[in-house]
């Protein structure tokens, strides 16, 4: 898979080997994300909360109204704030982006849809419903979106959360790059996941260039993660050599490409190797803009700048958690324990085995104990 504006993005600032999302599933990491805070504390664990009760009205079913998000909190300190993409955190009006702190919004209130023009009728313009013929291919309409936001806000303070559906199903590649990448492959689905990461790598550069031709390229911090592992085998993606995929507690299902850059502010050139979160994002964000993180609720991520710039010694977390209806896990270190949905739990040690291939419960039994306890203890909050 050629991703080459990735991979120079990468080489801008610090590629992080251990990064996780708070979910193997888009809405409860994308909650964790945009709160900065893990998404059990206020219900948000499925696909959308209340999915697994179908009495539970949609009305009910979004980030609740109690969180407040990355952009309420930028927004608050005067910045423009847009969102372009996928929201995917309530499709009823009170959830809308434009309620939640987000100035602009142009996207899909679902958490997916079709690609190719003419196919769309979930894209809004604000709350206006976007006509699907006026939309080139998705991927490339969300990135000239992009530019354009930050092309008339090149004079203010502004946060983007560019947020892709690619490479989520339907699998839609452009047929010219089908033409190109087809041939390198043994299966169309491949060809296809490798198609439309091109659509998105251009994309993301097309992004950096125009920052760059602006002159901001220097001081604005840049993020990039997915919000999941691979959806394997649905959509071509492949995780070796993680074990695993979307929907799953293992290390494919929650280990994603995590990437940061701030040539005015972050080492380029780095590779960290000590687990980080996308709970960070938001103390991240708001430490860069010289913004106190509210005392009024209890936040999970930390400001990872300090780590970057020596400021602060350690590991940004001792223990990372997950928990879905299906199961949970507990990171802790090098030692990973894996609860399965029958209840059982796996044991393995990240530093010999980052494909979790062995388990090694039985060998290590005080330290699933104690990772256990752990486990259990975050659950009781």
């Amino acid at each position: 898979i050629r991703t080459p504006h990735l991979d120079r993005l990468a080489a801008s600032g610090v590629r992080f080997t251990d990064g996780y999302v708070t979910a193997s599933v888009c809405s409860p990491s994308r909650a964790g994300l945009i709160t900065g805070r893990y998404q059990q504390r206020f219900g948000h664990e499925l696909n959308l909360p209340g999915a697994e009760d179908p009495a539970i009205p949609d009305s009910l079913r979004g980030l609740p109204l109690t969180e407040r998000t990355i952009a309420d909190l930028l927004a608050d300190n005067g910045y423009t704030t847009g969102l372009i993409g996928k929201w995917h955190l309530g499709l009823h009006d009170h959830f809308h982006p434009l309620r939640r702190g987000f100035h602009e919004f142009f996207g899909m209130r679902a958490g997916s849809g079709p690609y190719f023009p003419g196919t769309n009728r979930k894209v809004e313009d604000g709350t206006t419903p976007v006509h699907p013929d006026s939309l080139d291919y998705l991927t490339d309409e969300l990135g000239d979106r992009a530019v354009d936001f930050i092309a008339r806000h090149q004079d203010e303070s502004f946060f983007l959360f560019l947020s892709f559906t690619t490479p989520h199903t339907p699998m839609h590649a452009r047929e010219d790059y089908m033409e190109e990448e087809g041939p390198r492959f043994q299966t169309q689905v491949r060809a296809k996941y490798s198609s439309m990461m091109r659509s998105l790598d251009e994309n993301i550069g097309k992004v950096i260039e125009v920052l760059d031709s602006l002159g901001l390229r220097e001081n604005t911090l840049v993020f990039f993660a997915n919000d999941n592992g691979g959806a394997m085998p649905f959509n071509g993606s492949l995780n070796a050599p993680l074990r695993g995929a979307k929907g799953t507690a293992l290390e494919g299902g929650n280990r994603v490409p995590y990437v940061m850059s701030w040539p005015g502010g972050i080492e380029r050139g780095r590779v960290f190797e000590a687990p980080v979160s996308t709970l960070d994002v938001l103390p991240t964000f708001l430490g860069a803009a010289g913004i106190d993180l509210p005392r009024d609720r209890e936040y999970d991520g930390v400001d990872l700048v300090p780590y970057l710039d020596g400021s602060l010694d350690g590991v940004p977390h001792d223990t990372l958690f997950w928990k879905m209806q299906w199961g949970a896990a507990i990171r802790a270190g090098d030692w990973k324990l894996v609860r399965t949905p029958l209840d059982d739990h796996w044991l393995f040690n990240l530093a010999d085995d980052v494909s979790e291939t062995s388990d090694v419960a039985d060998e290590n039994p005080a330290v699933v104990s104690s990772l256990r306890r752990s486990l259990e203890s975050w659950e009781s909050t």
